[in-house]
């Protein structure tokens, strides 16, 4: 019985259902442009079309600021590694803040009203701002290394004494650094204590090279000048104080160490210290003079026919 009143009721509803399907499509035969075309057009091709424009405006907003930032960069006093690390922070800033309004304006355009939903955003963007202080330091810190310019993009440097490569970004919460071997380090800006930089203004390539005791330390003497003023010559370009030697800078158990040493720019630090140790070792070997290398002294005893001992030393 409960069955039956059940599908009874059922019937009546779909009945119902075919009744208003009915009445919608006489109003709309009878007046098309307002009960068909207006909702369609108001509730859904408007709608859509100001979203895309919106996204239209988006990527525009995005090509002009980042145009505009590469410009006034340029024009401004800043070096160009220094231009292209500020150009890469405040173009991450923008598009931030681009995509933020983008999206308040899409939910506005839906009829969503964003009122409840920037005052929800304000609350909480001040949790958010007592919660994360880690990421408020790296934002700030970031900004610092910057201003202060401790680094830039494209320079070699030291972070904490134990990560060592090259700059490649400077973010607004972590900086990427390449090592040689290529392996790619994130470090956060606020954990960043000590920056070692090899890439301000000059740098100092030093050689050490010991020779041995019994070498003829005059004739070392004009070898070494001889490489330094050679040196000079092929790096002038590169070079800030010439070469010359530092003089007799140890006396070690294998020898006598000579240091040699220059000022030069510190893009091609690292080309003239491998060249200096590659001249070094070539007219060492043109002068017949040895590099110092450990070694100990035997003394053996012996007797001559006629009972005298003689005393004869071997190098090992």
């Amino acid at each position: 019985m409960v069955t039956s009143i059940l599908g009874w009721f059922n019937i009546v509803e779909w009945m119902g259902n075919i009744e208003d399907i009915q009445l919608k499509t006489e109003e709309v035969v009878e007046d098309p442009v307002t009960n068909l075309w207006e909702p369609l057009v108001n509730h859904i091709l408007m709608p859509a079309g100001k979203i895309t424009v919106i996204i239209i405006l988006t990527w525009l907003s995005l090509r002009f600021v980042g145009n505009l930032i590469d410009r006034l960069l340029n024009l401004s006093r800043f070096k160009d590694n220094r231009g292209t690390t500020l150009a890469r922070l405040i173009k991450s800033t923008a598009r931030y803040v681009i995509y933020f309004i983008a999206a308040i304006t899409i939910l506005d355009s839906l009829g969503i009203k964003i009122t409840p939903i920037l005052a929800g955003a304000g609350i909480v963007g001040l949790a958010v701002g007592f919660g994360a202080q880690n990421l408020v330091k790296d934002i700030i810190t970031g900004f610092f290394i910057i201003f202060d310019n401790q680094m830039e993009v494209g320079d070699y440097v030291q972070i904490n004494g134990n990560i060592e490569g090259t700059v490649e970004e400077i973010g607004l919460r972590v900086t990427r650094i390449r090592e040689f071997n290529q392996r790619l380090h994130y470090v956060s800006n606020g954990e960043i204590t000590r920056i070692t930089n090899y890439n301000r203004d000059r740098m100092r390539p030093m050689i050490a090279v010991t020779v041995p005791y019994e070498a003829e330390q005059t004739v070392v003497q004009q070898t070494l000048e001889q490489i330094c003023d050679d040196l000079s010559k092929r790096f002038a370009p590169y070079v800030i104080e010439p070469f010359s030697i530092f003089g007799v800078t140890n006396i070690v158990r294998d020898g006598v160490e000579y240091t040699l040493m220059a000022v030069t720019t510190p893009e091609e630090y690292w080309l003239i210290q491998r060249e200096m140790r590659k001249t070094i070792v070539y007219t060492f070997n043109e002068k017949g003079i040895e590099i110092a290398y450990p070694r100990q002294v035997h003394t053996s005893h012996y007797f001559n026919g006629l009972n005298e001992p003689e005393t004869r030393e071997g190098r090992v």
